[in-house]
């Protein structure tokens, strides 16, 4: 089942006599209004970003709301010892089904992903907000802004964006405190940190398929989600967009869960190269590596494919930075991953133009093919 498939048949779907239409008006309504009241008093409803460009919704019971905090905060890296955590939360919409986890000692400050730097600086600071979450585009800005957070952060927590290992350094130098990664969406949290560092499947609660996708340089897969106690909204056999490299060797914390090698990113961000009998296909997540890996003078970046023979690379560097060295790195190696995948870029052209959010979710995609 595909989110649109998900949206097109809700009625049908949902097992609490609920329609679609009602619920989105109603989620609508309540971000206006900037409220997080439950839908008759009783069903947590939330409705997706939709970067693919269709929205999904998400309603939960009191009882599926109750778990889904319980694993949410079970497993969220905020240190068990850590008493009364205080959080700055960062989302684009606030949601009843997150803000329920304050029965259970956990302080969340939420705030919009558009409030200034400064001011989030200034909250940290004057609520002594120990944890960060927020998506890592954020969490970026906050890491520049360190030598100013006065408060000592315990923990950080990273959502709703892909997060690279390049930036996962940085932030957790910047702001001395270990980076946990939560990966969830519509579906529900498919995957968390663990205490070695590595991003597990929950497969307590989700059973998680895997198909080739053509990926001819590693092992990247589409994923196909199956909620294992969701009931009033089922998500059974529910395709996700992103790309998934798993690792079945066991993990140095004792879980038995599969690990996630990494995100490569989105199916729809998957470049189109030149091939010599025809298209080849190149995975995101070696797009990113070969901009990540040029040089720490890059402050910000973003690839566009406008064509299988026209790649914009938009960067913004360091003042200091050596602007044509850094260019011709990225270009050798995007060049050498492209002949891992079996085919070659056209032309490749560098512009100082700033990356630009998805215009519906407002997440930053570092990867766009704008020509399928």
């Amino acid at each position: 089942m595909t989110k649109a498939e998900m949206m097109a048949h809700f009625d049908a779907i949902n097992t609490a006599g609920l329609h679609r239409d009602d619920l989105v008006t109603f989620r609508i309504q309540q971000e206006r209004a900037g409220r997080t009241d439950l839908y008759r008093g009783r069903y947590a409803v939330g409705l997706s970003s939709g970067t693919s460009g269709n929205k999904v919704l998400t309603v939960l019971s009191p009882v599926e709301r109750a778990g889904y905090s319980a694993l949410l905060w079970a497993r969220s890296g905020v240190p068990a010892s850590l008493p009364n955590p205080r959080v700055l939360f960062a989302l684009r919409t606030n949601n009843p089904a997150f803000t329920e986890v304050k029965a259970l000692g956990v302080e969340l400050v939420y705030v919009d992903y558009f409030v200034p730097v400064d001011q989030l600086v200034q909250t940290i600071n004057d609520r002594a907000l120990t944890v960060i979450a927020g998506p890592p585009s954020l969490l970026v800005l906050l890491a520049e802004e360190h030598q100013r957070i006065r408060v000592p952060i315990t923990t950080v927590i990273s959502y709703a964006e892909e997060l690279d290992a390049s930036t996962r350094t940085r932030i957790s130098e910047d702001l001395d405190a270990p980076v946990v990664e939560i990966y969830q969406g519509a579906e529900g949290m498919v995957g968390v940190t663990c205490s070695a560092g590595h991003l597990h499947l929950n497969e307590d609660v989700t059973l998680v398929e895997l198909s080739d996708v053509g990926d001819t340089i590693g092992h990247a897969q589409a994923a196909t989600i199956t909620d294992l106690y969701r009931r009033t909204q089922p998500f059974i056999r529910y395709q996700l967009n992103d790309l998934l490299e798993v690792e079945d060797a066991p993990c140095s914390c004792g879980s038995a869960f599969r690990r996630i090698r990494r995100v490569h990113g989105r199916r729809d961000s998957v470049l189109d190269l030149v091939g010599e009998h025809g298209p080849v296909r190149l995975m995101p997540d070696y797009v990113r590596r070969s901009v990540n890996q040029a040089s720490p003078d890059i402050i910000e970046y973003q690839v566009v494919e406008w064509a299988p023979d026209d790649l914009e690379v938009r960067l913004l560097l360091e003042p200091s930075a050596n602007r044509p060295a850094i260019e011709s790195t990225i270009r050798d190696n995007l060049a050498y991953w492209a002949h891992r995948a079996g085919g070659r870029f056209g032309a490749v052209r560098f512009t100082t133009t700033p990356p630009t959010r998805n215009a519906t979710s407002h997440k930053l995609i570092r990867v766009i093919n704008e020509h399928r």
